[in-house]
């Protein structure tokens, strides 16, 4: 009942369908065996407590953070007086490291596209897409043709449903261009062959199958974080980052950027030591 309205709320508010499932499969088991009007800071410890035990941190952090949003809205209609979340400690994620590839790597896999088949052409396109611009899964699945701007430009469907403009740069753009002349179906996906678009599902397998031929695990996720190595390496801005990757404000660059930073510290450093240039 409670569950029901509060989607009622969040589809008021325009939040995508993608996050407000999401919502409804973090909030489904702590409703199964509490009632929400009577749940204490107790009783909320005590199962985040026992979800630590089977699941890693992140997963404890999220189910935390859509609790505290529908208590917070429980709170503000007035069902309960006061909000138990408040006094709940948020749960420490410990920061994990998310392998990037290194530059043998990136060629290595880029290697395993070098045929001139449609599936090559296509899985180059998207890999250096990926790599180049930094996209999410979901964005780089969603791509249409209308998104390809005739100047080099990518137009994206971002998370809260945001546009941004990203710009190819030569070797994602040859590619790209490559798969295109090569693309004759009238399917609106840019990814679209005979059989249709790629779905998210679809373009992970094909992720995961390239990295193991290119001999190394891989997620789409690396790509990503590959993406914002290779940027700050490069002297990148975090302010520039956060706008081409999607993020509101640069405290998620940050974040980051905390990944191989002591290893690109060194780098600069043998770069700029400061007594070598006097």
């Amino acid at each position: 009942m409670y569950l029901r309205s509060y989607v009622f709320h969040l589809r008021a508010r325009n939040l995508s369908p993608r996050t407000i499932k999401a919502t409804e499969e973090y909030l489904r088991p702590f409703l199964k065996t509490h009632d929400p009007l009577a749940a204490t800071k107790r009783d909320i410890e005590v199962w985040l407590g026992d979800l630590s035990e089977r699941c890693k941190p992140s997963t404890v952090w999220t189910s935390w953070r859509h609790l505290r949003g529908f208590f917070k809205w429980l709170h503000a209609e007035g069902d309960i007086k006061i909000d138990p979340l408040v006094s709940v400690a948020k749960p420490i994620v410990p920061p994990s490291e998310i392998p990037v590839l290194t530059k043998v790597q990136i060629r290595s896999l880029l290697a395993t596209c070098n045929s001139k088949d449609a599936d090559s052409r296509r899985d180059k396109a998207i890999l250096t897409v990926m790599l180049d611009i930094g996209l999410r899964l979901s964005e780089t699945a969603s791509l249409t043709i209308e998104d390809l701007g005739e100047d080099g430009t990518l137009r994206i469907f971002g998370k809260g449903r945001k546009f941004r403009t990203v710009v190819l740069g030569n070797t994602s753009g040859t590619a790209l261009s490559r798969w295109l002349r090569f693309r004759s179906v009238s399917n609106d996906s840019l990814w679209a062959k005979s059989r249709g678009g790629l779905t998210p599902t679809g373009l992970r397998k094909m992720i995961q199958r390239r990295g193991v031929q290119a001999g190394f695990h891989l997620t789409p996720h690396q790509l990503r974080h590959t993406f914002v190595d290779q940027w700050l390496r490069n002297s990148g801005s975090e302010v520039d980052l956060a706008r081409l990757a999607g993020w509101s404000s640069t405290a998620m660059a940050g974040r980051y950027a905390q990944h191989r930073a002591a290893e690109r510290a060194l780098t600069a450093h043998k770069t700029i030591a400061p007594l070598d240039r006097l």
